[in-house]
């Protein structure tokens, strides 16, 4: 569950804590409900310390989802109240690596922020919940959420409320969705409004939570699973074809079959049965060629496809691969089947038969079924090229920072070792001169939140002097809080004003850099140096600084308005980034910069040391991944439809072998008869290129929502795509051509 405001286009808002109390008391359509909120906790002891990432949940969560402990327990009701013992429990994945899995472990005592908690509980192998929010989901698996520690309110807190829960419930059986969301929205708006006007107007959203994990991804895979589908009824028409001219070759073998008693559905059952064995065989093969590449698959594939490192070879799978085979074997073997039982006896029993074409109903099929490749081949083609195209223009766009020569680092600060606003400052200033000490580093800095991440926190303002409604989304930016060369680490240029200096202290007066959308919305044309903007509730800040237009949230995101104010003068954070500019290999520091922050503080993790180019790679993942798998079914359906329009061109020229002796012997030339193949293959070729467009025009509009600044009816597309498949299958009638222009009459006329 959500809180949603459709006005401001927000779909995922955290639950206000008044709200999740008063649904789990009087709620009548949830069986139980269950609360949690992200936290990254410092693990330290006798290794190296290391930052967890994890939740506070409430008791009630685990059952909520289903799930029990491997070894050990959950949480007890008493646990989530003030002043109850501090409990944690593990994942399997975190036991496995840092403790051993050692079973001696529950019971025992391990440092949390500098805490004494006890294990009470580890999980089973797989659970992992919540999955990462989105500008987390980079990091790799041992990095993901291996903790929990029970959810305690304080009674301020539930006094006061505050929107900071993520929410999830269980149905109670025969229930739907839209009646927990309606209960719950009756629910929230009898509690009586506190704060601000906004808050009155949040409304709930209900999803599943099985569309809430993979929504971002499930269209995108079944997109690819259709493509899939393409290049399977392509190779099926493809092997229909060859097997409809190898049972015309046994046309004779089966008209003696037939002769000597046996029933048409007796024929009918031999075919489909070795069409069904060759389908089992071509399947046991792409079993073991997808047992090898599954690997590749997931170096590939973007770490935020849920589950993905859990992809492998299971019985599912094989018996999924075994019934796609059979329903394969028997789908191509159809055609063939009824044609050769159809055939007339009397005709294929007559030993000096000889046919200068098929017949009339083979040559159909078989130029139906090339026509159908071509199409299907087409509208492939046609979703990889936009694809390609969409993510070449989306790499090329300007992030506004210069990623070359950065390294990035997250420190998550112990909130019981940097209570006060001083320590965390101490801590940022010695750090921030022991790494611009280090050799080959120009600028480091430290921010609340790097570009290409996907997250920001927005902030409502006002300008001086001017009336303005702090509730509207206009008057709302991205708030981050930066220390000096921070705009010179990351490459963003600064178009006004100066920079943050040391001296912009908690003492000094307060200042802020706005960033080149904000300047230009509220005052166009005009030089915003000077002017006095106020954060929320602070005093107001002048401005001393333009900062260039960075895309914070994604590269297909325009950038929005943004605010950075001194850390010095805010340390609301205890989660900082830092970044570091050399002109070197930055992933050379990596090790210097974990030596540095461990020599300030002895029990500070370092997580998440990537370059800006690893977070850019990042940010792009999912649009690749799209492009090379669906570039790869698109070439791969290219070459099965050329296959198939050789096979059948090779085939037709066969037939027509003596065909083309007469036409020769009557005084037809090469040219004739290279005009006569080309016009039966280029003619299926356009047919099909004309189907497969008006395919395209249709099947396309689905990629819309992958595309970026190219039209799913882009017309360069589908005109360079369709003259390429021309081509090609121009390409494809040569040999068959040549074949045919080289034939000798004589040798043509006593053709059998």
């Amino acid at each position: 569950m959500w809180n949603a405001n459709p006005e401001k286009g927000w779909t995922r808002f955290a639950i206000r804590v008044r709200d999740y109390m008063e649904w789990r008391q009087q709620s009548q359509t949830l069986e139980q409900l269950g609360a949690y909120r992200w936290w990254t906790f410092t693990l330290t002891g006798a290794d190296e310390p290391e930052q967890i990432l994890g939740n506070y949940v409430s008791p009630s969560l685990f059952t909520t989802l289903g799930v029990s402990p491997m070894l050990g327990r959950t949480f007890l009701p008493e646990e989530e109240q003030p002043g109850g013992p501090q409990v944690v429990v593990v994942s399997h994945g975190l036991w496995q690596r840092r403790f051993g899995g050692n079973p001696g472990l529950i019971n025992q005592t391990i440092i949390l922020d500098g805490e004494a908690c006890t294990v009470v509980g580890i999980m089973p192998p797989g659970f992992e919940f919540p999955l990462q929010p989105r500008e987390s989901r980079s990091i790799r698996q041992e990095e993901r959420t291996t903790m929990w520690a029970p959810l305690v309110f304080q009674p301020a807190e539930l006094q006061r409320g505050g929107n900071n829960l993520s929410v999830v419930g269980r149905l109670k059986a025969g229930l739907e969705l839209k009646q927990a969301q309606t209960e719950l929205e009756a629910l929230s708006g009898q509690i009586e409004p506190q704060g601000s006007a906004a808050e009155t107007r949040l409304g709930v959203r209900v999803v599943s939570l099985a569309q809430a994990i993979a929504g971002d991804v499930q269209s995108a895979l079944l997109m690819l699973l259709g493509a899939v589908g393409f290049v399977l009824l392509i190779a099926c028409a493809n092997v229909g074809n060859l097997l409809l001219a190898r049972s015309a070759a046994r046309r004779k073998e089966f008209a003696i079959r037939r002769a000597l008693g046996a029933s048409r559905w007796r024929l009918i059952t031999q075919l489909l049965t070795e069409s069904a064995l060759l389908g089992v065989m071509g399947g046991t093969l792409g079993l073991l060629l997808a047992w090898a590449g599954i690997d590749l698959l997931v170096a590939i594939s973007p770490i935020n496809i849920p589950r993905v490192e859990q992809i492998s070879i299971n019985g599912q799978v094989l018996a999924f691969t075994l019934v796609m085979s059979l329903i394969t074997g028997l789908l191509f073997g159809l055609a063939p089947a009824f044609h050769v039982s159809r055939g007339d006896l009397n005709e294929a029993l007559k030993d000096g038969s000889r046919q200068t074409t098929a017949s009339r109903g083979t040559r159909r099929i078989r130029h139906m079924l090339v026509v159908t490749e071509v199409a299907l081949a087409l509208v492939l083609l046609i979703g990889a090229g936009l694809m390609i195209q969409s993510f070449a223009r989306l790499y090329r766009v300007d992030s506004g920072i210069n990623t070359q020569g950065v390294l990035a680092a997250g420190i998550s600060l112990s909130s019981s070792q940097y209570r006060g606003s001083r320590e965390k400052v101490a801590f940022s200033r010695e750090l921030l001169e022991r790494i611009r000490a280090l050799p080959e580093v120009q600028y480091a800095g430290v921010s609340s939140d790097l570009p290409l991440r996907g997250g920001a926190i927005t902030e409502s303002f006002s300008i001086e002097g001017r009336s303005s409604d702090s509730t509207n989304v206009a008057n709302q930016a991205g708030w981050y809080l930066v220390s000096s060369d921070y705009f010179r680490a990351l490459g963003v240029p600064l178009l006004q004003g100066r920079d943050f200096t040391e001296q912009d202290s908690e003492a000094a007066p307060r200042v802020v850099i706005i960033n080149q959308v904000l300047a230009r919305r509220f005052w166009p044309g005009e030089d915003a140096i000077g002017r006095r903007l106020k954060i929320a509730s602070e005093p107001p800040r002048e401005i001393v600084g333009v900062a260039g237009d960075t895309r914070h949230m994604a590269l297909d995101k325009e950038a929005m308005p943004e605010m950075y104010v001194p850390y010095a003068q805010a340390p609301y954070v205890v989660s900082l980034q830092l970044v570091v500019r050399t002109p070197s290999e930055p992933k050379h520091l990596a090790a210097a910069v974990r030596d540095e922050v461990l020599a300030v503080n002895p029990n500070q993790p370092v997580s998440h040391v990537k370059t800006m180019e690893q977070y850019l790679d990042d940010s792009v993942a999912h649009p690749r991944f799209r492009s090379i798998l669906l570039g790869l079914f698109g070439a791969l359906a290219l070459v099965l439809a050329m296959v198939g329009l050789y096979g059948v061109m090779s085939y037709a020229v066969t037939q027509r072998t003596h065909e083309i002796g007469i036409r020769m012997a009557l005084g037809a030339r090469s040219r004739d008869v290279r005009r006569l193949v080309l016009k039966q293959g280029l003619g299926l070729t356009l047919l099909g290129v004309v189907i497969g467009l008006a395919g395209a025009l249709s099947l396309t509009r689905v990629l819309k929502t992958f595309l970026f600044q190219v039209s799913a009816t882009d017309p360069l597309t589908l005109a360079v795509v369709s003259l390429l498949l021309i081509l090609i299958a121009l390409l494809a009638c040569l040999l068959p051509v040549r074949r045919a222009m080289a034939v000798d009459p004589m040798v043509a006329l006593r053709y059998e």
